[in-house]
């Protein structure tokens, strides 16, 4: 894939210098299908920590990487993962939707290609990040990936769901190991109140060390400034301050 990326607007959201941006195209296939994910961290500093970082439903794009570098900083190196596939980068809703209908459906799929991305973070060679210090975050259908990687026992420390869907098709199997952070709108259509609880009872009963911050003015979508729907919609305050709880949640994990 080529890199038509703006180093320049990401390094912006990121709080660095465009010059101190490392941007790296990490290639990695899996069951015969090529994947293109994205590495970003600061050179000048170079972190010792790792968040693995899933887009919403239009995967690997340029809003992708500036929505995950504004929203986890250069604090951490962030690996934006591609779990679609080169072969399949939508370009309107319709395509997107379609795009993570089949994973939804199988959780099982969805929770082999976050553990495969995760493996490619954790092997690549770009910049050394500490065994213990690895992280998942996610936003909208990334976010219901997020989780879904927590679920299946990943040996993540902990994992962020921004604006996601909370339920699965079996909670009872969840192998939850690290700290789990929900940020969550609840003006989201997508996400009505008898699945937030479901959530909190899911994570209750698992013994999970588990946070729910619930965003009064906010819906779905509130980190990504193209959204702009009945109930979802970007909300900048919401989104400032999702970053803020983000990135307290994992100052207080990798400390």
């Amino acid at each position: 894939m080529p890199q038509p990326w703006n180093v320049a607007a990401i390094a912006e959201k990121f709080g660095i210098a465009a010059a101190d941006l490392a941007i790296e195209v990490i290639p990695h296939s899996a069951d015969g299908v090529e994947y293109e994910s994205v590495l970003l961290f600061n050179k000048a500093a170079p972190p010792t920590t790792g968040i693995l970082a899933v887009p919403n439903y239009f995967g690997m794009r340029q809003q992708a990487l500036e929505i995950a570098a504004a929203t986890v900083g250069a604090g951490h190196a962030v690996f934006v993962a591609d779990v679609f596939g080169t072969h399949l980068r939508p370009a309107n809703p319709d395509e997107a939707v379609a795009a993570i209908t089949p994973l939804k459906k199988d959780r099982a799929e969805l929770r082999k290609r976050m553990n495969a991305a995760l493996e490619v973070f954790r092997g690549q060679q770009k910049i050394r990040i500490a065994a213990d210090k690895f992280g998942a975050c996610g936003f909208c259908f990334g976010g219901t990936a997020a989780l879904e990687l927590a679920r299946s026992g990943a040996d993540v420390r902990g994992t962020v769901s921004l604006h996601g869907a909370l339920d699965t098709p079996a909670p009872e199997t969840s192998k939850i190991r690290g700290a789990v952070l929900v940020l969550h709108g609840v003006q989201d259509p997508s996400v009505p109140r008898e699945r937030v609880n479901g959530f909190i009872d899911e994570m209750s009963a698992a013994n999970v060390d588990w946070q729910l911050v619930n965003y009064g003015q906010a819906g779905h979508s509130f980190t990504d400034p193209e959204a702009n729907a009945p109930g979802f919609f970007y909300h900048r305050q919401t989104a400032g301050r999702a970053s803020v709880a983000l990135k307290n949640f994992f100052g207080e994990l990798f400390a």
